[in-house]
């Protein structure tokens, strides 16, 4: 479904090549983990591949395809709508995701372009039942809320529950349990889980082995702007081929406790 190659990112400032020429795929109902510490790329690459990246900052070279259609350059043909319906991000920052000033209700009905009565009442429906999935039991409270009246790890479940509720065909997750509670996190891997199974193929990008372990099929380890280890997630946890690989590893509350 995703096919990057040679993906280049450079900062026109500096010159500086902050992501070096990766390449990685994404098959359907694939759960792909990029792993590594902060400052190794990993967010600038979801980005890259969301077209969310400022182009007179970030000069983005290589290519990304997208059920074989590039998304990059003077090819891109975007479908229109693709940005949430088909591939959808969920941010590692949640205060950086919704506008300030209008309340949460009003900025999800925007979102989901909800028409009609009946639409909306199945909406608000479902929207309930996602929303205590990821451990958050007050709708109206939150609905009726601007995003700086919520915590940043309610306001990540909100997105997150919010996401899962438009079923893209792809999801890239960004470090989306970070800022949760270990009961919330739990219930949020859970959620994640099962849409895995329904067949949705995800990105998980995170540090945290234990997550990778659990979601991810394959595993590619980043490290100053390059991949510099990819396969099958067991595989790779098990017999590190780099040392950094092997640190990131014993770094690991799994890996110290013998799972992997």
């Amino acid at each position: 479904m995703l096919k990057v190659n040679g993906l280049e990112i450079t900062a026109r400032s500096t010159k500086e090549r902050l992501v070096k020429g990766i390449s990685f795929e994404v098959g359907k109902g694939e759960t792909l983990g990029l792993i590594g510490e902060s400052g190794s790329g990993k967010s600038l690459t979801s980005k890259a591949v969301m077209g969310l990246l400022n182009s007179r900052i970030f000069k983005v070279n290589g290519s990304i395809r997208w059920n074989g259609q590039e998304m990059l350059g003077k090819k891109a043909k975007l479908p229109k709508g693709w940005r949430g319906q088909q591939i959808a991000l969920i941010m590692q920052n949640p205060m950086t995701a919704f506008a300030p000033m209008i309340k949460l209700g009003k900025q999800i009905e925007i979102g989901f372009d909800l028409k009609g009565r009946n639409a909306k009442k199945t909406f608000y429906e479902q929207l309930d039942s996602a929303l205590k999935s990821v451990n958050l039991g007050d709708m109206k409270k939150i609905l009726g809320s601007y995003p700086d009246e919520l915590s940043g790890g309610m306001l990540q479940r909100v997105m997150i529950a919010i996401t899962l509720l438009k079923k893209p065909e792809l999801i890239i997750a960004d470090e989306c349990t970070t800022a949760v509670d270990a009961a919330s996190e739990y219930m949020i891997l859970n959620r994640i889980e099962e849409q895995r199974r329904n067949g949705m193929s995800m990105i998980v990008i995170t540090h945290d082995f234990g997550v990778a372990a659990r979601l991810c099929d394959r595993v590619a380890v980043m490290r100053l702007g390059s991949i510099i280890e990819q396969g099958k997630t067991l595989d790779v946890f098990r017999s590190p081929q780099t040392e950094y690989t092997h640190e990131l590893a014993a770094a690991s509350v799994l890996f110290r406790e013998g799972v992997c």
